[in-house]
């Protein structure tokens, strides 16, 4: 399930770029895979409203963090590094 703050503001987004651009993105599709999002982010910065500015800073700040890699350096990676000291 999406967190109900983003999609309000992806819902507001939406509402805005139909309203001031004639453009109509998808809601659903904000909230998957990151490469549409980006694309209506900057739409949303390039349009010069203040307000899509504001929103596309907001999704953003909404994002859940991409976990980092768990797995260790490879052996080849660590004594590459040690080698250079």
């Amino acid at each position: 399930m999406h967190d109900p703050q983003r999609h309000q503001i992806a819902r507001r987004i939406h509402d805005l770029l139909m309203h001031e651009m004639g453009e109509d993105v998808d809601v659903s599709l904000m909230l998957g895979p990151p490469e549409y999002a980006r694309a209506v982010l900057s739409l949303c910065r390039a349009c010069g409203s203040a307000e899509l500015g504001r929103l596309a800073e907001q999704f953003l700040m909404t994002q859940t963090p991409v976990p980092v890699s768990s797995q260790p350096l490879r052996p080849a990676a660590v004594s590459a590094v040690s080698m250079r000291r």
